[in-house]
């Protein structure tokens, strides 16, 4: 019983995980109007489903993290871990029809921590693995996307002088930002070229950034489940790699069906993108996702993406406005925490008090 509601809840927290994630990093693409939402969504799925899949081989060391590192291994038992992926499952299951934009990575901390509390008191927690493989990459990790990006698109400007401008009667806004190019007096061979190139870097660097957003919170979904494998009854068998497949699988099924709302909020909400912005955003976020995860290291997708965004802001001096989402994002940020804290807590009470 306690094996079936922890494969469950974990299959339904990689579902609105996929649903809340997948938005990210594609929102450059639907924010400069290159392609389609739904195009957008299914590109950035099939990289997540790719990125998933990877973990299997490059994400032994966030598992640890997460299953040893937090929550102390064997010693955790059922009731905690199933509270711990409650917690967060519905956190982020009640963020996402909000259509906020939250982090699994902050969630699942918060979570660990509000159970580990009400279960082992003040002493239970080790604070030098939570501060040091935790809450640190996860406080720095936004501002260092900030930083990378803006001195990006700072030393990329000689770039954008190679990109024709949009001039009024030259063409619609909309055409410009699909195809910069359009606008040139007389196209040349070099700039169809270049403008092919641009086009699909774009493209390539969404695609990676689901990629690295897959191979980074994967393992960390999937680490609760491999947990319990280790004191669940010996007949039961069920390897690592199968476990993060399945964790795969429903984290694609969530992007693919329930990646829209958030993916609105984020394309034209924070600031507006075009081509050589949304490359250097995604650029951005992708490498340091990346770099962290072969280290264990759980960065929020959520956090550096947005982070990108904020830099994209500040290389062009650009004044919040009334209907600026970026204060949902920071909303999300500072109450993720504490209620993933008190719904793991509340739910570990309730679980011993029900004996399940």
């Amino acid at each position: 019983m306690e094996m079936l509601l922890i494969f469950g809840f974990t299959a339904l927290l990689a579902y609105v995980n996929g649903a809340n994630d997948i938005g990210k990093p594609v929102a450059s693409l639907a924010g400069s109007n290159v392609a389609e939402a739904k195009h957008a969504v299914l590109w950035g799925t099939v990289w997540t489903v790719a990125g998933g899949f990877a973990s299997i081989l490059w994400g032994g060391a966030m598992v640890q993290t997460f299953a040893n590192g937090l929550l102390g291994g064997a010693s955790a038992g059922f009731a905690l871990v199933l509270a711990v992926v409650g917690g967060a499952m519905l956190w982020v299951l009640a963020a996402n029809r909000l259509g906020l934009p939250v982090s699994t990575t902050h969630a699942l901390l918060g979570s660990a921590v509000g159970a580990a509390l009400i279960s082992r008191g003040v002493h239970g927690l080790d604070y030098a693995v939570l501060a040091d493989k935790a809450l640190l990459p996860l406080l720095v990790s936004p501002l260092v996307a900030i930083a990378v990006c803006w001195c990006l698109l700072l030393a990329a400007r000689w770039v954008s002088s190679k990109v024709p401008a949009w001039r009024p009667g030259c063409c619609a806004h909309e055409d410009w930002q699909r195809d910069p190019f359009v606008c040139a007096a007389q196209p040349r061979q070099s700039s169809r070229l270049a403008r092919r190139l641009w086009i699909g870097l774009h493209w390539l660097s969404s695609g990676i950034t689901s990629f690295a957003r897959a191979l980074n919170d994967t393992p960390k979904i999937a680490a609760f489940l491999i947990l319990t494998l280790a004191f669940a009854p010996s007949g039961l068998s069920l390897s690592p790699p199968s476990v993060i497949a399945a964790v795969t699988v429903a984290m694609g099924l969530g992007s693919l069906i329930g990646g829209y709302r958030v993916l609105s909020l984020l394309s034209n909400g924070i600031t507006r993108l075009d081509h050589r912005t949304g490359l250097f955003a995604n650029a951005s976020t992708a490498a340091l996702v990346l770099a962290a995860s072969p280290l264990g290291l759980p960065v929020s997708t959520t956090h550096v993406a947005t982070g990108s965004l904020m830099g994209v802001r500040l290389a062009r001096d650009a004044a919040p406005n009334g209907a600026d989402a970026l204060k949902m994002v920071l909303l999300g940020w500072v109450v993720t925490f504490p209620s993933a804290a008190v719904l793991s807590a509340a739910g570990y009470y309730a679980i011993r008090l029900t004996g399940v």
